[in-house]
């Protein structure tokens, strides 16, 4: 296998072959994605029906929605995230990766398929819990342009949140490692942020966390681009969080991955 995977303009093909390989087996089986989005779908119905005139008085199951979706949506993307550990996991010691390294391709190349189909499998996500959300009275109040990147930037956040679990996975002593060590904290950055209720409105010692959280930037960038007010701010802090997960992660899933091989060649 070539050492100089930068360097070759095949790296992006061998990637989108491994890429289209990942998609198609997650659409053999939709259960996949309904069952990754489980959770935020549950969470969704259930927090609507129970607790919209609590947190939102007067504004009824349409109001909550309008304001709660994009925690929801946000939510599926990072959930389903936990799956892109296990696939990579097992594909590590599956035999996959031991098959890949005896074919002439890019050697980071594996691991960029893998995050890139999990982009294919975020935008399936956000359109299933857009949908259940649409259902319950969920509207946009802006035009093309941000009603597209509605959609998009939950894909592009993920894309960062899919390199930390990759990173997390080459470096995991079981499948269920790769999981049990982030889900915990998926759960408490979700409830910390400004999703479920205003910042204003959380205890004074969560306030400060919710106003770093990175999955409160991507909520609030959001809510901005579907129904108006302030965009810029969480907007770019979601692209900043977004560059720095895959700058760092990518780099440490990388270097992890190389490692592998010396040490399996050696």
């Amino acid at each position: 296998m070539t050492t100089n995977t930068a360097a070759r303009p095949e790296f992006f093909r061998d990637a989108a072959l491994l890429a289209g390989r990942a998609v198609r087996e997650t659409f053999r089986s939709p259960a996949t994605i309904v069952l990754g989005s489980f959770f935020p779908l549950v969470m969704l119905l259930a927090m609507t029906l129970g607790f919209a005139d609590v947190v939102l008085p007067g504004r009824g199951y349409a109001g909550y929605v309008n304001y709660s979706l994009p925690l929801f949506i946000v939510m599926g993307v990072v959930f389903a995230a936990l799956n892109t550990a296990v696939a990579t996991y097992r594909d590590l010691h599956g035999g996959m990766d031991a098959r890949l390294r005896t074919v002439a391709i890019a050697r980071s190349a594996p691991l960029l398929g893998r995050v890139g189909a999990d982009a294919v499998r975020n935008l399936a996500t956000t359109v299933l819990v857009f949908l259940l959300g649409f259902a319950l009275g969920f509207r946009f109040a802006a035009g093309p342009l941000a009603i597209l990147g509605f959609f998009l930037l939950p894909v592009v956040f993920g894309f960062g949140i899919a390199w930390f679990m990759v990173a997390i996975a080459m470096r995991a002593k079981s499948a269920e490692t790769a999981i049990s060590l982030v889900n915990v904290l998926l759960l408490v950055l979700s409830f910390l942020s400004t999703g479920f209720a205003p910042k204003g409105s959380l205890a004074g010692w969560a306030e400060p966390i919710a106003a770093v959280n990175p999955l409160s930037s991507a909520i609030d960038a959001m809510r901005g681009l579907a129904h108006g007010g302030e965009l810029t701010g969480p907007l770019l802090a979601t692209l900043a969080w977004t560059v720095a997960l895959t700058a760092v992660f990518g780099a440490v899933a990388v270097s992890a991955y190389r490692s592998r091989g010396e040490r399996r060649s050696g």
